[in-house]
């Protein structure tokens, strides 16, 4: 029997008992994504490197980290779980199949979401920085994502006074004053799944 190597794309766990793939087949084959639309990341401790040949061949080896980069940035906002469960629950199942330890929050304007604490930060110029992250539950995930982040860290990444029109919206977020709310569309007509909500996070810090 030949032995399995382990490696992760967006924190996704994949067990394969090859030693090689393509940069376009570990897109389309594993992170189910478009290569035309994005590309993938290499993280090797906190050295990046962009895979920009699909058909470069890596050679695969155990606890190997990948991201995926969405090419086309993340417009400013004016399988892994059973498929009966939806909304809040879901969103918790699929993050603790990731890897995450995500808790939900009644907030103080009533709704609901979910924050991962001690998040780290991958990509961009706050690459390293590790801050909580969190984002509106809505009732019917996946079928629905909310169209922003919100974050608290200490110092901020970015103040409200840092918006600039069609580049980042900045402004208070409904889970308090330390907290900053991001307002940012989706891409949701794909693969609809925490893993790739997590994957186009990682290319707004990217873009930031």
């Amino acid at each position: 029997m030949k032995n399995e190597i382990v490696f992760f794309i967006d924190k996704q766990q994949f067990k394969v008992t090859v030693t090689e793939l393509t940069v376009k087949q570990l897109l389309e084959e594993y992170a189910k994504e478009d290569p035309s639309e994005t590309t993938l990341v290499l993280k090797n401790g906190n050295e990046l490197t962009k895979l920009t040949d699909l058909n470069q061949s890596i050679e695969l080896k155990n606890g190997m980290k990948f991201f995926v980069y969405h090419n086309e940035p993340t417009p400013v906002s004016n399988g892994p779980a059973p498929v009966s469960v939806y909304g809040p629950e879901r969103i918790v199942v699929e993050l603790k199949e990731l890897g995450y330890v995500p808790e939900v929050v009644q907030a103080r304007d009533e709704n609901q979401y979910v924050v991962l604490k001690d998040y780290v930060i991958e990509l961009g110029r706050f690459a390293g920085r590790v801050i909580d992250l969190a984002f509106l539950a809505t009732a019917d995930f996946p079928r629905t994502v909310a169209s922003a982040i919100h974050i608290r860290a200490n110092p901020q990444l970015y103040e409200k006074s840092d918006s600039v029109p069609n580049v980042r919206n900045i402004t208070e977020s409904g889970l308090g004053p330390e907290w900053r709310y991001w307002s940012k569309n989706f891409c949701w007509n794909k693969e609809r799944s925490m893993r790739r909500l997590l994957s186009q996070i990682n290319t707004i810090f990217e873009a930031a």
